[in-house]
């Protein structure tokens, strides 16, 4: 079947190309005609006229490198030009009763006024109108639709009633009445990301949204309102960042977070409530790769970074990627600041950390600065973090010191991660299984493991120790040479 239609297809393409053809040698073959039944003198003059109409059928061709170009600039070029030498020709002519030479004039004066009208016709949107009409009777008559809700915004029709209703929102809007979900998700996703709405048209959209009970039909409803400049719908718009269903959240962050430069003012409430939110602590950062915050947004959440509790953790995941994204763009730029960042220790540790992570994960934290962070006054993951860094590039003194301060600490949790480092980095057995996660907090193996590294955390940490204890076998190698 696919092979028929492509087949079709190519020969409704030439059949259309041949007709454009035609029409643009039109002139020629008008003129032509006329050449046969006037005076000598005449007929010179339109062997003159057809020359250059094929001269102009040639340039057109060679400008829209095509041996059929298109017929609104063909026809208006051509025709125009055969009408005034024809006017010039039959000046010469004794015989103006002829009935072929009105009727070629009366074709040639048509043709531009009528291309003239199309184009009219065409820029006033009656066409459109129509066309959005036809295809939202189509969308609405549709029986057979894909199992898959989503699959409904990539179907054919759907990007063609885009295109229909560029200047008018209405036919899509009527669609939203329907009882049918396939229907509604359709007229959306036309409607998807539209910039300019008339009175009352966004509002239409935004009490579906309210009202509506199934998810992929909201998540379409919120990406057809993401680029609205009405500040009252982007804040209602925001309070979908904690809508019980993950898809209409993620395409509520991805409609209100791809322009933050001017939205920022009336999102941010809506953001802070969302990173707040217990119920939503698993859904990690709320923007993705690629997209960027403005240096309002980011101001904010380096505050709420400072603040304690769940807002602070997630408002230092979203400015993680958010650097993560600088740092790929900028590099340049952006390593200076999160060097303050990480090596300021008035700023939140929990951003530092985050930070931190970037910096190692991308090979840009200098030397001086680990050092730096190995000091007992940085939170304990961060030096955790550095030592584990250093130790994986060879011996260290201080990073095994670091790990042994760190051990000591009555925290299980940081113990585990203390230990899953002290094991791989230094090759001593802790109890921990290879390529596994860490045991459950309160399990019998994670007590064990905990006393081992409390135990290995006892030795001596005088530094002509730390090496021997640490790495005898390099250690004794090194005290040979």
């Amino acid at each position: 079947m696919s092979a028929l239609s492509a087949c079709g297809t190519a020969r409704s393409e030439g059949k259309a190309a041949i007709l454009r053809l035609v029409i643009l040698l039109g002139p020629a073959l008008l003129l032509a005609g006329a050449a046969f039944r006037v005076d000598e003198d005449a007929a010179r003059w339109l062997g003159i006229s057809i020359a250059v109409q094929f001269m102009a059928a040639g340039v057109l061709m060679a400008y829209f490198r095509t041996w059929s170009p298109p017929i609104g600039p063909s026809v208006l070029v051509c025709y125009v030009i055969g009408l005034c030498s024809f006017w010039l020709s039959t000046n010469f002519n004794h015989n103006q009763n002829d009935w072929y030479l009105h009727l070629v004039q009366a074709l040639l004066v048509v043709a531009p006024l009528a291309v003239v009208a199309a184009y009219t016709l065409q820029q006033s949107g009656a066409l459109l109108v129509q066309r959005a009409r036809n295809l939202s009777r189509q969308i609405s008559e549709r029986r057979n639709w894909p199992s898959n809700l989503a699959e409904c915004a990539a179907l054919p029709e759907v990007k063609a009633f885009r295109e229909s209703i560029l200047f008018d929102a209405t036919p899509a809007l009527h669609l939203l009445e329907s009882k049918r979900p396939e229907v509604r998700l359709c007229a959306l996703a036309a409607l998807e990301f539209r910039k300019h709405w008339r009175p009352t048209q966004a509002e239409s959209v935004l009490a579906l949204l309210r009202r509506e009970v199934i998810p992929e039909v909201r998540a379409a409803a919120v990406m057809a309102l993401a680029n609205t400049d009405d500040r009252l719908i982007v804040e209602v718009v925001s309070e979908y960042l904690r809508d019980p269903d993950p898809k209409v959240r993620k395409a509520t962050a991805d409609a209100l977070f791809w322009s933050t430069e001017r939205r920022w003012s009336w999102i941010r409430f809506g953001v802070r409530k969302a990173l707040n939110d217990p119920q939503l602590r698993h859904d990690g950062t709320l923007i993705r790769e690629g997209q960027r915050l403005s240096s309002e947004a980011v101001n904010d959440l380096t505050a709420w970074a400072a603040e304690k509790g769940l807002i602070g953790l997630r408002s230092a995941q979203v400015l993680g990627v958010h650097y993560a994204g600088v740092l790929h763009e900028r590099p340049d730029e952006a390593v200076p600041v999160l060097e303050r960042v990480v090596g300021d220790p008035h700023a939140a540790p929990l951003l530092r950390i985050e930070l931190a992570r970037l910096m190692v994960a991308n090979q840009v934290m200098e030397h001086e600065l680990k050092e730096q962070l190995l000091d007992s006054a940085n939170p304990a993951p961060l030096r955790l973090l550095v030592a584990e860094n250093l130790l994986e590039a060879g011996p260290h003194v201080r990073a095994i010191v670091c790990l042994r301060e760190i051990a000591r600490l009555p925290n299980r949790e940081l113990a585990l991660t203390t230990a899953s480092v002290v094991q791989r980095c230094l090759g001593v057995d802790l109890g921990l299984a290879l390529g596994q996660s860490l045991p459950p907090l309160n399990s019998p193996r994670a007590v064990e493991i905990t006393r081992r590294l409390m135990a290995w955390a006892a030795q001596p940490d005088v530094s002509d120790n730390v090496l021997e204890s640490a790495f005898p076998t390099t250690y004794s190698r090194l005290s040979v040479h």
